[in-house]
């Protein structure tokens, strides 16, 4: 007890000889930044920012600093004050007034360093670049709270200990997590277990090769065989390596990202071939429709034990050109506008990471209009758009896990959105809309339910199929009711059966 009274009695000390000078300036701007950290706000923020910029590592990192930053506060605000009980610091005849409001709770451990160590600990063990703007900010606010007279040197000390401790618990409690979320795959037996066997197809652009290095060992140790690998620019071959391989052909894996899966499915969907898929993409938005796990490993498990389930596709029907099939979505207009600058080869030289952000900004900048002609089930009209989708499966947005309602990857239908030219804060707040879950219509924003759709245009215009740019207007979109067979997760409901 004389120990813990002799740091008391130092602690005070210290804290008057760090406080007792004014500095309006340096009190007026560090009242503002811990102003806007309180309820983590500040930290909420950035998060968002670092999992739209980052790319899937940056995604990572913001759900760990989240996380880190609910279990501090969790541990902080609840047992650990109230079990200290220690008192804020007394107003002392002669001081200023506080510049800001003496907060209600007790004052040991310090809640606002314990959250920005917290966040700073969980975001830089993912992506350690980030702890080169994120430590010194961490720092800052939690001088702040001494600064401001609100907490004793201790208690900021304590906080930011307990933060750092918590940025490191965080990992093994994400992945306990998601064990439990994502359920084991059941084993099947008899005739309609999937083959051992598999083709795999993989895209020599896409970032993936640590992943599909993990793929390939989860793959051996599960006794898979990979009897073939080919690019995806190799599709021309699968026909034929398909009947080399016996009544029983392998699994065709698509390994990649929605690009990669529509071209493989486009390849196959004529065939008795078995998809299989690897999300190893940036958004993965049709393996999310069929619940296909995003761990690589779990993927991998799901090609040996998982259900073999038959979804739907949609196919564009142009003159004078092979038909072509998509799995999750067509696209004319600003998608198009988008998938142009986001493959340019300068402009990811020059922004890296942050080259979709610069290219949908370009993109939503210019967007064009472009006149069209449509006819459906549902009648026929003109219309002047700045994009149209033509929907199969119903997640987009990546990790936000979007969904479009009433959309599914077997309900035998196509999904129709057509965006008029609107103001840029219209459209803004309309792609808002889906990440707060709100549902109102808005004007210049159109859906439509068909089964076929026929667009007709003055001029030929690209059309994106899966990402990809690789199709043309004028031309009829229809649905190809269960026209694959995939491997989906258990937890995947057919409508249809």
């Amino acid at each position: 007890m004389r120990l813990l009274a002799t740091l008391a009695a130092f602690d005070r000390r210290l804290f008057h000889r760090l406080t007792r000078d004014e500095r309006r300036l340096v009190d007026a701007s560090l009242t503002r930044l811990s102003n806007a950290a309180n309820r983590s706000v500040l930290w909420i923020a950035i998060a968002g920012l670092i999992a739209i910029l980052a790319g899937r590592r940056g995604r990572r990192a913001a759900l760990r600093g989240i996380v880190s930053i609910g279990i501090t506060s969790t541990l902080v605000n609840l047992p650990l004050k109230y079990l200290a009980r220690r008192g804020r610091p007394p107003m002392r005849r002669g001081d200023r007034p506080l510049p800001i409001g003496l907060p209600g709770s007790f004052s040991f451990p310090s809640g606002h360093s314990a959250s920005a160590f917290a966040f700073a600990t969980g975001v830089g063990l993912v992506e350690p670049r980030l702890l080169l703007p994120l430590l010194p900010l961490a720092t800052t606010i939690a001088y702040s709270r001494l600064r401001l007279r609100v907490h004793y040197p201790f208690d900021v000390l304590a906080g930011a200990a307990i933060g750092v401790g918590m940025g490191f618990a965080s990992g093994p409690l994400i992945r306990v997590v998601r064990q439990r979320l994502e359920p084991p795959v059941p084993s099947r037996a008899g005739d309609d277990a999937p083959s051992k066997r598999l083709i795999l197809v993989v895209s020599p652009q896409a970032g993936h090769k640590e992943r599909l290095a993990r793929a390939r060992r989860t793959m051996a140790a599960l006794g898979l065989e990979v009897v073939t690998e080919i690019s995806v620019e190799e599709l021309q071959r699968l026909p034929a390596l398909l009947r080399e391989n016996g009544a029983q052909p392998p699994i065709v894996v698509a390994a990649g990202g929605d690009g990669t899966v529509g071209a493989v499915a486009d390849a196959i969907i004529a065939t008795s071939a078995t998809l299989g898929i690897l999300p190893l993409g940036t958004s993965n938005d049709f393996a999310r429709s069929i619940k296909i796990p995003m761990r690589v490993e779990k993927a991998v498990r799901l090609l040996s034990r998982g259900h073999v389930s038959r979804v739907d596709a949609g196919k564009l029907v142009r003159d004078g050109d092979q038909p072509r099939h998509f799995v999750h979505a067509a696209a004319a207009g600003i998608n198009v506008q988008f998938a142009r600058f986001a493959t340019r080869a300068d402009l990811r030289a020059r922004f890296g990471r942050l080259t979709y952000a610069v290219a949908m900004a370009i993109a939503l900048r210019e967007r064009p209009i472009f006149d069209c002609d449509i006819e459906s089930e549902a009648g026929s009209e003109r219309v002047s758009l700045v994009h149209l989708s033509v929907i199969n499966a119903p997640i987009f947005g990546g990790f936000l896990d979007l969904k479009l309602p009433g959309a599914g990857p077997d309900s035998r239908t196509l999904d129709v959105v057509m965006i008029e030219h609107l103001p840029i804060r219209r459209l803004l707040r309309s792609a808002l809309y889906p990440i707060l879950r709100v549902h109102r219509p808005i004007r210049g924003f159109r859906t439509l339910q068909v089964s076929r759709l026929r667009v007709r245009t003055n001029e030929a215009m690209d059309v994106t199929l899966d990402g990809e740019i690789a199709g043309k207007l004028p031309g009829t979109f229809e649905i190809v009711p269960a026209g694959l067979r995939v491997i989906t997760s258990p937890t995947f409901e057919e409508q249809h059966r």
